[in-house]
């Protein structure tokens, strides 16, 4: 997920597919910080689920919203 206020102002995570169907989901990953620096994050992180990719969810990324899937 990435969302930018401004060139100067973004953030951007990574969740596991499955813990989106709950409400209030743990990112794996997340950065804040310029457009390029979090997009530079994005594009460094390796494929979910090969060597290095991060997989242990985290504290709630701050800043972002998230969609709500429609079911409880």
């Amino acid at each position: 997920m990435f969302r930018a206020r401004s060139a100067h102002d973004a953030v951007g995570a990574r969740f596991r597919a499955d813990d989106l169907e709950r409400g209030s989901p743990s990112a794996v990953w997340h950065r804040s910080g310029s457009v390029a620096e979090v997009v530079a994050g994005l594009l460094e992180l390796p494929p979910h689920g090969t060597p290095g990719a991060p997989g242990l969810a985290h504290e709630r990324a701050p800043d972002l919203w998230l969609p709500h899937s429609g079911t409880p």
